[in-house]
């Protein structure tokens, strides 16, 4: 069964809060995933969590890690997979903090 979350329209002038520590909300497919993360396998249990939150709420839980300027995943692969999943297109990213 295919889902896909329809982000309901902003006034103009507001931005979507998204979850606490959402920095920006980008395109999905912009993500890039390292191998080290396509041969991992998440667990079942809290991947199911998650999915049940974004059809409770239409929104993840939390923003997807990534680094700012390439945009590779750092943290977030299981909400990066149901995002995928449930076809959101734009989803809540946090940048890596700097040393």
């Amino acid at each position: 069964m295919s889902h896909k979350i329809v982000k309901s329209e902003v006034k103009s002038g507001e931005k979507s809060k998204g979850p606490e520590g959402t920095e920006e909300f980008i395109l999905l497919e912009t993500i890039h995933v390292p191998v080290a993360f396509l041969n991992s396998y998440p667990n079942p249990v809290k991947t199911e969590e998650v999915l049940n939150y974004v059809k409770e709420t239409g929104q993840l839980d939390e923003p997807i890690l990534i680094n700012k300027e390439t945009r590779i995943l750092s943290d977030g692969y299981r909400r990066y997979i149901i995002a995928k999943e449930m076809k959101i297109e734009r989803v809540p990213v946090a940048y890596e903090k700097g040393d």
